[in-house]
């Protein structure tokens, strides 16, 4: 019984490996025979070479105009000089470039360039009625015309051939693989039919398979727990990645370099959204995955999203609106970040998937829930939300099943005690829906006064914590203070500090400038104001 199942095995593996070789080299071919065919379609050469030959003659009728005297001035001269130019550049770089040189056998374009720039000083310099400049000019520029006009009919008949070519080639692909999918077909039915008849003897087994898939269970459990403990030792490395990118492209002066430094590191921080998603997704069927309830501010959440989805946005050529309506509570109890989450993985997939053109993301709280809004506007055709939720229309067979990132938003969502739901907004838009239940806090209000050297610095620091729950009290007649901003920079810095400290001696006490000695003020926000920074130490203090 071991050796059949052994040979089942191997006969099922066989059967498997050469069909999806077979199905695999069919498909590549015919891929590869489908790229050449679009890269030949996308660099339409043959224009190109009828373009030149256009502007040439466009360039020598500017110049017969002037000599006849039908146009007194130079101005289309240069600006016919100057395309026939940019034409003949085309043929000097790239792709496209050499693909149009290879029919060059005369060296056509090679010598036009090169009267080009002999001709440049004389055509810049040409004056109206300079007959004698323009007769020279065209006299120079006129022979180039029968060799430019062979060269675009060698290039029109050998586009002709490769386009023909690869035309035979697609038919051949295409013939390979129906025979491929019918070979494929007969040895799958063939492997059915055996395993059909094996299968009468594992049943056999029951007792056996039972054992097996209790140690499967216990070692799923296992595996999970093992994913969720190596979360952290696997993201750091990328974590480090990211820093030494950061840090390599501060101290790049290079355009180019740092372009590059800056491409690595949207791949490194794609590849480390990717690892979370897949070790999310395996740590959430763990019934230790952890959910927080912890203090947050709406607008966290709100300013948080833009600038975490905004190059995905950029990327996709979308545009992207965030934004608080109705009455939402200044701060809420509950997990920010995998409510984030949540919305992020959602507009990514819009994004990435439905072609979006503008997604706005609103939020709400309303009877103890936080309602997000997602509503798409999308050009993507055959597209279906339903695969949001992991199913799939009848109609629908060229999308494949639920993608990776709406099944941890789901996971995220159903783990919070929420919902998830789509329809269709008044504008006939995609509607996307997600109820979270969260509780809603009033904050603690914080005394601040601010001890600066002028109102202008005053009115700064004031609008720079506008917003939160702050009320500012006089400096001479204070009792109790909970944040004290001042003016940093002087040389008794330690001094005055040290008398706040001792007339508040629970109090914050931040810097506002650049202090000449560390370590005097619990944080600093440097000139010109960091008013973001300032801004987000205040909100911590709140929690």
């Amino acid at each position: 019984m071991a050796r059949k199942r052994l040979f089942s095995k191997v006969l099922f593996g066989g059967v498997v490996l050469v069909a999806i070789g077979i199905a695999t080299f069919g498909f590549l071919t015919f891929k590869d025979n489908l790229d050449a065919m679009r890269r030949a379609s996308q660099e339409n050469i043959s224009w190109s070479a009828n373009q030149l030959e256009r502007e040439l003659t466009r360039f020598l009728d500017s110049l017969g105009a002037s000599r006849a005297g039908t146009a007194s001035s130079t101005v289309e001269i240069n600006q016919r000089f100057d395309v026939l130019w940019s034409r003949v550049a085309v043929f000097q770089r790239g792709k496209v470039g050499r693909r149009l040189r290879a029919y060059d056998d005369e060296n056509v374009i090679g010598r036009l360039f090169d009267e080009l720039k002999r001709q440049e000083l004389a055509v810049v310099s040409i004056k109206s009625f300079d007959f004698t400049t323009m007769a020279n000019v065209s006299a120079a520029f006129f022979p180039f015309g029968a060799g430019l006009h062979e060269l675009s009919r060698k290039i029109t008949l050998g586009e002709e051939k490769k386009a023909a070519a690869i035309r035979a080639q697609m038919r051949d692909s295409a013939d390979y693989a129906l025979y491929a999918s019918i070979l494929t077909v007969v040895l799958i039915t063939g492997a059915l039919v055996y395993f059909v008849y094996e299968g009468q003897q594992y049943r056999k087994l029951a007792d056996e398979n039972e054992a097996l898939a209790q140690r499967f269970k216990t070692a799923s459990e296992v595996k999970s727990r093992f994913l969720t403990m190596m979360s952290h030792e696997l993201r750091t490395p990328m974590n480090g990645v990211l820093g030494l990118l950061a840090l390599a492209q501060n101290s790049e002066s290079d355009p180019e370099q740092k372009a590059r430094l800056a491409q690595a590191e949207r791949s490194a921080s794609r590849m480390l959204d990717m690892l979370t998603d897949i070790l999310d997704f395996a740590a959430l069927d763990n019934a230790q995955y952890h959910i927080d309830d912890k203090p947050f501010f709406s607008n966290e959440l709100l300013l948080a999203l833009p600038e975490l989805l905004g190059p995905v946005a950029s990327q996709a050529k979308a545009r992207l609106n965030v934004e608080g309506t109705g009455r939402l509570p200044l701060m809420l109890r509950g997990d920010a970040t995998r409510l984030r989450r949540a919305y992020a993985l959602m507009v990514t997939y819009f994004l990435e998937t439905a072609g979006a053109r503008e997604i706005g993301l609103t939020l709400a709280y309303e009877n103890g829930v936080l309602q997000a809004r997602i509503e798409v506007d999308y050009i993507g055709k055959g597209w279906s939300p339903d695969l949001i939720f992991g199913e799939r229309k009848n109609n629908a067979d060229s999308f494949a099943a639920e993608a990776l990132g709406p099944s941890v938003a789901r996971a995220l969502v159903k783990k919070m005690k929420g919902k998830i739901s789509v329809g269709t907004s008044e504008s006939g838009k995609i509607l996307l829906c997600i109820d979270v239940p969260v509780a809603a806090l009033e904050p603690r209000r914080l005394k601040m006064f601010v001890s600066v050297q002028s109102a202008p610095m005053e009115m700064l620091c004031k609008s720079s914590v506008a917003g939160l729950p702050v009320d500012f009290v006089c400096p001479e007649t204070a009792t109790q203070a909970d944040i004290i901003l001042m003016e940093a920079g002087s040389c008794d810095d330690a001094d005055k500090v040290g008398a706040l400290r001792t007339r508040f001696p629970d109090a914050l006490v931040f810097g506002i400038g650049r202090p000449q000695k560390n370590g005097v003020f619990d944080f600093v926000a440097d000139m010109p104001l960091e008013a973001a920074r300032l801004k987000n130490r205040v909100s911590e203090a709140l929690k």
